[in-house]
C-alpha cells in the first residue's frame, strides 16, 4: 500500500513538471490574446487548459483524482514554476493562487460532468 502511494505520488510530481510547461504556454497565449490583459480573463482562459488537464487526471487516476490535482497544481506552480525553473516567477501572486486552486476545481467539474454523462447513458 505504501509503495503504491509512493509510486503514484512520484508520477504526479513528474506530471506536474509537464503541467507547468503547458501552463506557461497557455498563460502566454492567454495574455497575448487580450488587448488589455486582466486577471479574470487570464484565469478564465487558462481554466480551459485546466479542464483538459483535469480530463487527463480523471482518465488515468482512478483512486484519488482530486488529491492528484492538488499535488500537481501545487508542485507544478509553486515547486517547478516558482522555485526550480522560475518559469512563473514574473506573474502576480493572485494569478498563481488562482491557478493552484483552478486545477482541483477543474478536475471536480470533469468528474461531475462524467457522472452526469454516465447517468444519462444509463437511462
Amino acid at each position: 500500500m505504501k509503495l503504491d502511494l509512493v509510486k503514484r505520488f512520484s508520477l504526479w510530481i513528474i506530471f506536474s513538471f509537464f503541467y507547468v510547461s503547458g501552463l506557461e504556454m497557455a498563460l502566454q497565449l492567454s495574455i497575448d490574446a487580450q488587448q488589455d490583459p486582466n486577471l479574470l480573463n487570464t484565469v478564465l482562459y487558462t481554466f480551459l487548459f485546466n479542464l483538459l488537464v483535469g480530463h487527463l487526471i480523471v482518465k488515468y487516476e482512478k483512486v484519488w483524482p482530486i488529491f492528484c490535482a492538488m499535488i500537481v497544481g501545487a508542485f507544478g506552480i509553486i515547486g517547478f514554476g516558482y522555485f526550480f525553473t522560475e518559469q512563473l516567477i514574473d506573474y502576480s501572486k493572485e494569478l498563481k493562487l488562482a491557478l493552484v486552486l483552478s486545477l482541483p476545481f477543474a478536475t471536480f467539474v470533469v468528474i461531475e460532468l462524467k457522472k452526469l454523462m454516465d447517468k444519462q447513458q444509463a437511462e
